[in-house]
């Protein structure tokens, strides 16, 4: 698409479940900002001999914002047929909205860019739109997902967060208009339980996360349910430093009956640190003993590919996908460095990794986004590494928007893509896009 990747707050990646917002100054009145895109884009058609069509592209958006409380941005990119390598039955399809955009009821979703009612440091908060790379909790079982990665699957996510004396609870769908991953977490703060002293609170985390994929929505898939039972526990928290233990066991859901041993356990640690002011550093290392049909973070990066084929591009679905039993070490990095100011420069970095013993097996995942000093220049950069050993899946997007004037800008647009097909397997192509743009706000 020519529009950027919608990136998740990068300080939510690591320590998700325990990492504190800090509240932010009251805005009041009711903001406006309106912007229209244009240009031109090439792209894989996706079916048959692959060629590469040509779209002209129009993207209009329109958000508000009402205080801290209440947010939202509607728009949706509108790619044009221009050209098309791989001849159209009918000559009328020139000229007409990209048909794999809008040809599920879905698709509408796309429509909403972001809804947000709530601060993010309230009681409670609901969020909607694109989520890019969104954690369940400490991410056992949903991991930096991306519920719009396919270019031919535009879903609007929600999710629900709530706090009630020592307990917090999240709800999230990946698609509001599909029976497509439905997840949640209960968690409770033993430290509010046991004692009543502040220097407890937050330090001693129970929780319990499901998740289920009815896999209708995006291309039919196998339905695959995960629970998971983690214990996280603060070593060191102060100003300056927070080291956490942590520990969690899972097992799928829906084959327990089965002999196949679909269990897993992880062990490990996450150190978050503030150096100095403007700077958040956050690190976690993570031991796992995984095999049969489960392994942690199943609702990945790429699962919206993994859904069809778990590796590759025509193997079984990550579903029913055995691995053999086998150890594995996760990590997982998390950076950002800001002096404060919208004219300064922002940089923002989250990466994660994970290597299979017995296999060989390595998954990466990737993210870069840079905000240079004046507001002039903003890069955004993710890539998403699948079994880089034996069959190897690569997705990337990548954006660069400059801006000329204070009301225009130009960008580019690039990556890699997977185009699912109507037999079940996927098929990879390449985006490329070049445009303006123009904004106001009041």
């Amino acid at each position: 698409m020519i529009c950027a990747l919608v990136l998740a707050s990068v300080l939510h990646q690591a320590p998700k479940a325990f990492v504190e917002t800090p509240a932010a100054p009251a805005e009041e009145g009711i903001h406006f900002r309106a912007a229209l895109e244009v240009g031109g884009q090439a792209l894989s058609s996706g079916t048959g001999a692959n060629g590469m069509d040509v779209f002209g592209v129009a993207f209009p958006r329109l958000a508000v914002k009402g205080g801290e409380d209440f947010e939202f941005e509607l728009g949706a990119p509108l790619r044009l047929r221009l050209l098309d390598q791989e001849p159209l039955q009918t000559e009328q399809d020139y000229g007409r909205l990209r048909r794999q955009d809008w040809d599920e009821l879905s698709d509408f979703g796309q429509i909403l860019r972001d809804l947000r009612v709530g601060r993010d440091d309230g009681r409670f908060q609901l969020r909607a739109g694109g989520f890019s790379s969104w954690s369940l909790g400490a991410g056992w079982l949903v991991n930096r997902y991306h519920n719009r990665l396919s270019p031919d699957y535009h879903p609007t996510g929600a999710r629900l967060t709530g706090y009630l004396g020592p307990t917090r609870v999240e709800l999230f769908a990946s698609d509001v208009l599909a029976l497509r991953l439905f997840a949640g977490e209960f968690r409770l703060d033993l430290g509010r339980i046991l004692s009543d002293k502040d220097t407890a609170f937050d330090r001693f985390l129970l929780s319990v996360d499901v998740a289920h994929d009815f896999g209708r929505g995006g291309g039919t898939a196998p339905a695959l349910s995960a629970a998971s039972l983690g214990l996280q526990a603060a070593v060191v928290k102060n100003e300056k430093l927070q080291l956490w233990l942590q520990a969690a066991a899972g097992a799928r859901a829906d084959t327990l009956i089965e002999s196949v041993p679909d269990f897993g356990a992880a062990f490990g640690v996450v150190v978050r640190g503030q150096p100095k002011e403007r700077v958040d550093i956050t690190g976690r290392l993570e031991a796992r003993r995984q095999g049969g049909r489960f392994r942690f973070g199943f609702f990945g990066a790429g699962y919206e590919f993994a859904r069809l084929s778990g590796v590759g591009l025509r193997e079984q679905p990550l579903a029913e996908e055995v691995l053999p039993g086998t150890f594995s070490g996760y990590g997982e990095f998390a950076a950002k460095v800001s002096r404060g100011g919208p004219e300064d420069l922002e940089l923002t970095a989250s990466a994660s990794g994970e290597y299979f013993i017995t296999t060989g097996r390595v998954d990466v995942d990737a993210i870069l986004q840079m905000h240079l000093p004046g507001d002039k220049m903003v890069a955004e950069l993710r890539v998403i590494l699948t079994d880089l050993t034996v069959h190897p899946r690569y997705s990337a997007a990548v954006e660069l928007r400059y801006r000329f004037l204070p009301a225009l800008y130009g960008l580019v647009t690039a990556g890699r893509e997977h185009f699912p097909q109507a037999e079940g397997d996927l098929r990879h192509g390449l985006m490329a896009g070049l445009g303006v743009g123009v904004d106001f706000q009041r």
